[in-house]
């Protein structure tokens, strides 16, 4: 595990990218990225994670792994702790994913928001915003779009600060509109130019982007939600992390609030208080 203190034996599935005898100093680059992202990469994955350390350091003109870890350590280089954090986080979304799960939150999730107070839903790994703008689409189709965005709003959380300014920018190549009906895609975004659209404003102006660490402390949040996501990222950390993060979900959503996780990434293995509903979708007690 890698918050043991385990060093990296040397084998010929890590290949030596910066000097010989670095093997137990990119332990320790990983032991750090744990310690501060949460995120774990296995000895299968150090060649992965060799690799995106080296392109850090070929950005920053950090001239050897010793250095970068020494920066890392002394604290005092924090344009490369946001470029490290960038690096080795997966970014990989697209629009309406998994569709079964956006189905469910159509037909089942949207009519238990409350009619009353002001409904929140955070995705919390929210990359550059597709899941946001998707999940704002479903409700504006079922709700309306002068009721959505006048009911509620969607808040979007990511480590990566570039993640964030796309996600804000909400301009994406046509390609990547590909799983939006048509009908939706004209409805919704506007051509910009050289095969780019953007997200209509109207859409745009309830959907929030901020930057934030899954395993930071404390969550800045002064309001509970009352649909949460956590897709495609529980499984990038060990189980120790995940249980933390969808226990501490878990406080912060209201009674009878909802947890959707990807379809294959499951809570059976770790103690948690949320009860399972069906794959990638578990619910808090209390609600009706």
């Amino acid at each position: 595990m890698v918050g043991n203190g385990s060093s990296v034996s040397s084998n010929k599935s890590t290949p030596v990218f910066f000097q010989p005898g670095d093997e137990q100093t990119l332990d320790l680059v990983r032991q750090w990225i744990y310690a501060h992202t949460g995120l774990y990469y296995p000895t299968d994955k150090l060649p992965l994670l060799a690799q995106r350390l080296k392109a850090v350091c070929r950005e920053l003109r950090i001239p050897d792994l010793s250095t970068l870890y020494q920066f890392l350590k002394d604290g005092n280089r924090p344009d490369l702790a946001l470029e490290l954090a960038q690096a080795v986080s997966t970014n990989h979304t697209y629009f309406f994913r998994e569709l079964e799960n956006i189905k469910f939150f159509q037909q089942r999730i949207i009519p238990t928001l409350p009619s009353v107070e002001r409904w929140r839903i955070w995705s919390g790994a929210c990359a550059s915003g597709e899941e946001v703008y998707t999940l704002a689409i479903v409700l504006a189709e079922t709700l309306g779009m002068d009721w959505a965005r006048r009911k509620g709003a969607i808040l979007g959380t990511d480590i990566s600060p570039a993640m964030i300014e796309l996600a804000e920018r909400g301009v994406y190549h046509y390609h990547k509109l590909q799983p939006i009906p048509e009908a939706l895609r004209q409805k919704y975004f506007r051509p910009v130019g050289l095969g780019q659209w953007q997200v209509k404003p109207e859409l745009q102006e309830w959907c929030v982007f901020r930057r934030l660490n899954l395993v930071s402390k404390p969550w800045p949040f002064k309001n509970r939600f009352h649909v949460v996501l956590l897709r495609n990222v529980l499984y990038y950390f060990d189980n120790e992390v995940r249980r933390e993060v969808v226990e501490r979900a878990y406080d912060t959503t209201a009674p009878g609030g909802w947890l959707v996780t990807s379809v294959t990434e499951s809570l059976r293995n770790i103690n948690t208080r949320w009860t399972w509903v069906r794959p990638g979708i578990y619910r808090k007690s209390g609600g009706k």
